[in-house]
């Protein structure tokens, strides 16, 4: 049987203490009054040792091995706190595939728990946990009662309690975990349930806010099926023209780019092959091509006219009563308004030299 020591105790294994701890593990194991040898292996990053010895002591009677697992458990951990030699920290450096039962169905054992352990939250989870590896759990109840008091775990007719499976598998410890995970998990549904609040509160305000934003903002008007960028609506509003592409013919064959600018009113959009602030001889003034559009559209236009005698141009409202007339009218107030409206449109300035003449005619006579 091999004796493994953990490398932190490595300094203190001489030969003489290693003997030592050899002849006291052996009577602890019942080993007596037989022949046996004891030898020392350096293959292992741990210092160990490997026991041989006779099952015929020197009577003739036979050792028994029944049950010297649990004795080996008990044997270990009183020569380890005699001698404060170091518990095993990490289960994980055992080499499982040297083992022989019933190490190797307690390391099983071991294992199957770690796995399953994080998810437990009563004996009931643990229970169905290790069913799917083929281990058994036995509940011991406080008698009477429903109370559980302890736990052994049985694997291919290998039995350990929990404690000795590992201390922290003990059924008071496995009941701290079960809370602990309990707690943990209401936790994490109640960060879930705060973090869905919060979530929803921010979408709900940024929906609120978008929406306002939307009411707030008016919507842009489309010409031709394309819509109109705020810049372009702003230019169109000012009197000024802009050039769009891909547009849909009203009638709906295929689609066309064009200048548009719209009429005085801004009520009706028009469109040009040219720049509308061009200027063309039409009639007997040299107007801008979009002032033409509108006159002959049946549109009265405050139009920008070329004019030699007062200064580079003149602004008369042209337009015609009938779309086929041959002529277009013309006026220097703008014939839409009502009469009292044109008198409360004209000048300061000219009231007051009509109020001159007047007073320069009454001295004449």
């Amino acid at each position: 049987m091999p004796l493994s020591f953990a490398p932190e105790d490595k300094k203190r294994m001489t030969n003489d203490f290693m003997v030592q701890l050899a002849k006291e593990y052996m009577e602890e194991m019942g080993i007596k009054n037989t022949q046996y040898i004891i030898v020392r292996h350096h293959n292992t990053d741990n210092e160990h040792i490997h026991i041989v010895y006779n099952r015929i002591d020197n009577n003739l009677k036979l050792i028994s091995v029944n049950h010297d697992y649990k004795r080996n458990i008990k044997a270990c951990k009183k020569l380890k706190d005699k001698y404060g030699l170091t518990y095993g920290k990490d289960k994980e450096r055992v080499k499982r595939e040297k083992l022989r039962n019933p190490d190797k169905a307690k390391y099983y054992i071991h294992d199957a728990i770690k796995s399953v352990l994080p998810s437990c939250k009563n004996p009931a989870d643990l229970r169905f946990g290790l069913e799917k590896y083929g281990i058994e759990i036995d509940y011991k109840f406080k008698r009477g009662t429903n109370e559980i008091q302890g736990v052994s775990f049985r694997y291919e007719n290998v039995a350990f309690k929990g404690s000795e499976v590992d201390r922290k598998y003990s059924f008071g410890n496995l009941k701290e975990e079960f809370q602990k995970n309990l707690l943990e998990e209401n936790k994490q549904i109640e960060e879930t349930y705060l973090r869905q609040q919060v979530e929803q509160r921010t979408k709900l305000e940024t929906d609120e806010k978008a929406k306002q934003q939307t009411q707030s903002k008016p919507k842009l008007p489309s010409i031709g099926g394309t819509e109109l960028m705020s810049e372009q609506w702003q230019i169109l509003k000012d009197g000024g023209h802009v050039y769009l592409e891909n547009m849909n013919r009203s009638n709906g064959d295929g689609k066309f780019s064009s200048y548009v600018f719209l009429n005085d009113e801004k009520s009706k959009a028009f469109f040009s092959d040219k720049n509308p602030d061009e200027f063309v001889k039409y009639g007997k003034y040299e107007m801008r091509i979009r002032d033409k559009i509108l006159i002959e559209n049946g549109y009265v236009t405050k139009a920008k006219v070329k004019w030699w005698g007062m200064g580079s141009y003149a602004n008369p409202y042209l337009w015609k009563e009938n779309k086929v007339d041959a002529q277009y009218k013309e006026s220097w107030s703008d014939p839409r308004l009502q009469k009292t409206q044109k008198e409360e449109q004209k000048p300061k300035n000219t009231q007051q030299q009509a109020s001159n003449l007047e007073k320069k005619r009454g001295r004449k006579m």
